[in-house]
């Protein structure tokens, strides 16, 4: 019964621990790629998860093991995204409104 059990508690447990999710995408600011810039994956609590930049077309993809809702940082906006267990594909305009900025999601 004891082996019945771990058996069960591994099956569960193991796509848990091996799950890990993608956000990608791209980055545009006046009509330009977001080129070479930092981005951050943030918990909603702030701490910050994973740490990247955007290529020199302003794409970027970032893989990390937590799952669902997060921040994206960048360009000193934010904007909230979900990671799943599967790749998930935003595209985001940087704009500025009364001197502060924003990642608006197209």
């Amino acid at each position: 019964m004891k082996i019945k059990k771990m058996i069960l508690l591994v099956l569960f447990l193991i796509p848990v621990m091996i799950f890990a999710g993608n956000i990608f995408g791209t980055i545009t600011k006046n009509g330009k790629p977001f080129a070479k810039q930092p981005i951050k994956i943030t918990a909603n609590d702030g701490t910050v998860i994973k740490s990247d930049s955007t290529d020199a077309f302003g794409y970027f993809s970032i893989t990390v093991k937590q799952v669902g809702q997060v921040k994206l940082n960048a360009g000193g906006a934010v904007a909230d995204v979900t990671i799943n267990n599967s790749p998930t594909g935003y595209t985001f305009t940087l704009v500025q409104n009364n001197s502060k900025w924003q990642l608006i999601k197209k």
